[in-house]
């Protein structure tokens, strides 16, 4: 007869506003941007425009081609990847729930969509990269939440299948809880108290939380 207890279940959680937050929106950095660069202030539309179009290192490489810069496009990328993690911190408690978890055996995969070197200095910077045992960005994966084939291969870093006892944590419906709801996958969602409605199309979270630490008290609450 077998001692052996069955293993913890997984967890895999959302990076952006579910570990970590930004200061400032989406096209923020671009004042900074054009001050360093010596562009104008009102260069900052378009050159948020054509890094939107290519978020990437060619996509700088246009824009250094747009107005004159002496700077490849590897190094503005590389620039811009800095400033990203650098105006980006973790949620208050969240170190401290990883912690908790792991010390509890869950393994802990993020799973997040956007561009990998960002992604990853945003965990690096924050100090969240030794807390989870896998990451995985959608641009390095090929797919995006809430294609199941994202969640699976978070499984697979962790060495493990998903299964119905596994459990995905995130803020965004959309890609969070239907990206679970397809993967097969208990979830929590991250969202204010009381919760807004969700629309029709979109399935119903296994529990609510108003931030990661209450969802690690859920997971760590006797069954």
């Amino acid at each position: 007869m077998s001692n052996h207890s069955p293993p913890s279940p997984l967890l895999l959680v959302d990076l952006d506003h579910t570990l970590v937050e930004r200061e400032g929106g989406p096209d923020a950095w671009t004042p900074a941007f054009c001050a360093a660069h010596g562009l104008p202030p009102e260069a900052a539309p378009t050159v948020f425009a054509l890094l939107r179009a290519d978020r990437s290192p060619t996509g700088f490489a246009r824009i250094a081609a747009h107005y004159g810069l002496p700077r490849t496009g590897a190094d503005l990328w590389e620039e811009h990847v800095a400033h990203e993690a650098a105006r980006t911190h973790p949620l208050p408690g969240a170190p401290e729930a990883l912690a908790a978890l792991r010390a509890a055996g869950w393994p802990i995969a993020v799973v997040t969509n956007g561009c990998t070197d960002i992604q990853r200095a945003k965990l690096a910077r924050t100090g969240l990269l030794p807390a989870v045992d896998a990451v995985v960005v959608s641009e390095e994966a090929g797919a995006r939440k809430p294609d199941p084939a994202i969640f699976h291969l978070a499984a697979a870093r962790l060495g493990r299948t998903l299964g119905p006892a596994d459990w995905m944590v995130g803020n965004n419906p959309a890609t969070d809880l239907r990206g679970a709801h397809a993967a097969g996958l208990r979830s929590i969602w991250i969202t204010p108290t009381p919760p807004p409605p969700l629309p029709p199309a979109h399935p119903t979270p296994t529990h609510t939380a108003p931030d990661t630490p209450a969802a690690a008290t859920l997971l760590l609450a006797p069954p």
